[in-house]
């Protein structure tokens, strides 16, 4: 079984949200519920990814409009 399908798709709805300078209240779901928790799992992954590719290559990572953001 591939990695990529126990994954549910709305992790990869959170990763392109942030990937497009969305915030954490872009969460479509509840942040308590099982979808809003992999939504705001692949955000943050997201997020992290960026923060990592600004201070290795020293471009700025698009602002997040959200609190709490490692990037903002």
């Amino acid at each position: 079984m591939n990695v990529h399908e126990d994954i549910p798709p709305i992790y990869y709805d959170g990763r392109e949200c942030r990937h497009h300078g969305s915030g954490k209240l872009a969460n479509p779901f509840s942040a308590i519920s099982i979808k809003g928790s992999w939504w705001l799992a692949g955000f943050n992954d997201m997020d992290m990814e960026l923060t990592h590719e600004t201070q290795t290559n020293g471009r700025p990572a698009p602002p997040a409009q959200g609190t709490g953001s490692l990037a903002a």
